[in-house]
């Protein structure tokens, strides 16, 4: 499976390249999306999340998009890095087009459980080596993210029906994780090179 991990980074070196040529991101995207459908999301999740809105310091939006398997999705999130050592998504705004939805609601919740995921990978959770033997034994002490950890708001907008059904299971996750490192990096100033950022 390769979109979990290389996706990722392509959306932070996305970033990196409109910021560098002083491109708004989500244009920046949308003129190299391949199709009307990945366009008219990217513009969903813009008007819905209010992309480009002023933020206090220390606090950002950051977005990633991915396609795969027939589906699309887009990830805006808020992020407060005021207290670096512990960042918190303080909102999300979800946009997916998967064809023809068979399970609204089942692709709602692999959509928030694909945020979950990205929250999680990106900011805290993950294992560490000690002479050979992980450290972490359960998911007691895995950082993975908790409901203290979840945005109080999350926001999904799921497209209207365009074709044939597509997939959803891997799709969320790299967008997610690449809305919240870019979100990360806005807010800092510091583009994150590993993950979990707080390890």
């Amino acid at each position: 499976v390769y979109s979990g991990m290389v996706r990722v980074a392509d959306e932070i070196m996305m970033d990196e390249l409109a910021r560098r040529m002083g491109q708004d991101e989500v244009a920046f995207r949308r003129a190299r999306v391949r199709d009307a459908a990945g366009r008219a999301l990217l513009d969903t999740l813009a008007k819905a999340g209010d992309w480009g809105r002023p933020m206090p310091e220390g606090q950002a939006q950051g977005v990633g998009y991915h396609d795969e398997n027939g589906g699309r999705a887009a990830y805006l999130v808020e992020l407060d890095a005021t207290d670096r050592a512990n960042p918190r998504v303080t909102k999300a705004v979800i946009a997916a087009d998967v064809g023809q939805v068979i399970n609204p609601r089942g692709l709602e919740a692999q959509l928030t459980g694909a945020l979950i995921d990205g929250i999680s990978v990106v900011l805290q959770a993950g294992n560490h080596l000690d002479n050979g033997a992980f450290r972490e034994g359960s998911y007691a002490d895995f950082h993975y993210a908790r409901q203290r950890n979840t945005p109080p708001t999350v926001e999904i907008h799921l497209m209207p029906p365009s074709g044939s059904p597509g997939g959803a299971g891997e799709l969320g996750v790299p967008a997610a994780s690449a809305a919240v490192a870019n979100a990360y990096a806005r807010a800092t100033g510091t583009s994150p090179r590993s993950f979990p950022i707080n390890f």
